[in-house]
């Protein structure tokens, strides 16, 4: 059964120090910026993916990360916030030991344990995403030539001058 992976949103912001640099300056520029600094979990590990933010004038919406079904992007309700949000998901979940929650908000992973659920630190975080990060490099890099320290050419290229 596939891991759910829920990230309190603007708690990652702040507590990833490049993000929270860039939301100093640009809120919708720094909340993109983590939602593609977490696709390789998604990607890499197969885990359900949902980011949580904070929302604004009063409506909340859902959408799919760049169509990605396993990607999903929530904009809480004015009225309930992100943090009512995960509460609720990890409420209603049916099978909550299935669930990571990643935050640094005590409440928030309170409630996750009371419900069943995992709850990891956006430092953990961090290091899972670097960790996947460095397991997929390994992966997809093609040999080196251990000599030159050069990639080979695997491309026979013709001679045009015969």
């Amino acid at each position: 059964m596939q891991e759910h992976l829920i990230i309190d949103g603007n708690n990652a912001l702040h507590g990833i120090p490049d993000l929270a640099r860039e939301l100093k300056k640009d809120r919708n520029l720094a909340r993109e910026s983590l939602l593609r600094y977490l696709e390789p979990l998604q990607q890499n590990e197969q885990y359900l993916l949902t980011v949580v933010f904070d929302g604004k004038f009063g409506r909340g919406r859902v959408y799919q990360h760049n169509n990605n079904q396993q990607y999903t992007v929530i904009y809480s309700a004015s009225t309930q916030g992100a943090d009512g949000v995960i509460e609720r998901m990890l409420m209603a979940a049916k099978f909550p030991e299935r669930i990571s929650v990643a935050t640094n908000d005590g409440l928030i992973r309170n409630c996750a344990y009371e419900s069943g659920a995992t709850a990891i630190r956006i430092e953990e975080l961090t290091k899972k995403l670097d960790s996947t990060i460095a397991r997929t490099r390994i992966k997809i890099s093609p040999k080196r030539d251990a000599e030159k320290g050069v990639l080979p050419n695997r491309i026979d290229i013709p001679d045009l001058n015969v």
